[in-house]
């Protein structure tokens, strides 16, 4: 019963470090608390079960380089600065973003880091976070970083088509914000689609190169555009000439009068003098001669001026409204705001 009773006492007391080492984020918690009370010596394993391969837990990539820069801050405290640089390295090449407060850390551990990031080279960009952006009052802004003074090239790519457009070129050291006003080389507009922000550098103290790069969708939110009017088509539009068959149907009245003028004379031949035969003869001749002079006047002057005049008020009319139209388009183009969110990988267009 006794050693039953000491069992339990003791998987009561085994308890609470059995949960602090149930996960990475708990014993890397417990890490901090001695690193903070300055138990250096108990921080340091803790930290080191955290890095090893055999550690059954996952560990992400944040706490992967926060276990080693605490590893270096330990190591620096303890006068094994070398070891402290190497941990810092580590630390820097997971992350390069990665740095020590000053209002936590002793001007020893700076140092020491500051060492480390001189040896090392390494450029990044954060993720591209999502916004809205007015390109006419606003700029997407990217951060970048390298490591220590190095000769960068900052570029950015639609993928699938046109050419880079540099953004930054010249030397960094640290982080820096540079800004896109969301136009392309030709100076329009950045169409919609998948982009990616490449980042390369030449290290000016050891030589050493390094590449990263981040992609990110852009979409555009404009107001819904106006159609314009469409062309005036033959039902919309007055005729603006007589047509033959007009002019055909003149000729058919002429001669229908000259045949009448002829019936009318035949019937009363025998009633008519001669001068009375004659005079029909002329109106029948003077009819049919009027039906071929309006038919060739129709072919050749076949013009209504005031339909025409009508015609070309109600073109005027349709494209005064239609310019209208299309600047009202223009302004709500030029109003264009840029929808940015990040994307994983290459991807396709949205």
């Amino acid at each position: 019963m006794r050693r039953l009773v000491w069992a339990v006492v003791l998987a009561a007391g085994a308890a609470p470090a059995l949960a602090a080492q149930g996960s990475t984020a708990e014993l890397l918690g417990q890490a901090h608390q001695f690193y903070e009370g300055l138990e250096v010596e108990r921080a340091l394993p803790l930290l080191r079960q955290i890095i090893s391969p055999n550690w059954p837990f996952e560990v992400t990539r944040d706490q992967r380089v926060d276990a080693y820069k605490y590893l270096g801050a330990c190591l620096a405290v303890a006068g094994k600065r070398d070891s402290a640089v190497l941990y810092f390295r580590a630390a820097i090449e997971r992350d390069p973003f990665t740095d020590l407060d000053p209002s936590l850390f002793t001007p020893a551990q700076l140092a020491t880091f500051a060492e480390a990031r001189r040896r090392t080279l390494a450029v990044a960009v954060r993720p591209v976070q999502r916004g809205r952006v007015d390109p006419r009052t606003a700029r997407v802004t990217f951060t970048v970083v390298a490591t220590h003074p190095a000769l960068v090239d900052v570029k950015l790519s639609a993928i699938g088509a046109g050419s880079p457009l540099s953004l930054f070129q010249g030397t960094m050291d640290g982080v820096r914000e540079i800004a896109w006003d969301g136009l392309l080389a030709d100076r329009r507009l950045a169409p919609a689609g998948r982009y990616t922000l490449g980042v390369v550098g030449r290290s000016r103290v050891t030589g050493a190169s390094d590449s990263a790069r981040v992609y990110f969708d852009l979409r555009h939110e404009v107001a819904a555009l106006e159609d314009t009017l469409p062309g005036l088509d033959r039902r919309a539009v007055l005729p603006e000439r007589i047509s033959v068959d007009a002019a055909r149907r003149d000729v058919a009245k002429g001669l229908g009068v000259a045949a009448a003028a002829l019936l009318i004379t035949g019937a009363a031949n025998g009633d008519l003098g001669a001068g009375e035969r004659g005079g029909a003869d002329v109106i029948a001749a003077a009819a049919a001669v009027t039906g071929v002079v309006a038919f060739l006047v129709h072919r050749r002057h076949g013009a209504i001026p005031e339909n025409v005049a009508a015609n070309a008020r109600r073109r005027v009319e349709r494209d005064s409204a239609n310019a209208r139209v299309r600047g009202r388009n223009a302004d709500r183009i030029a109003a264009t705001v840029l929808l940015v969110s990040p994307a994983a990988g290459e991807g396709t267009a949205p």
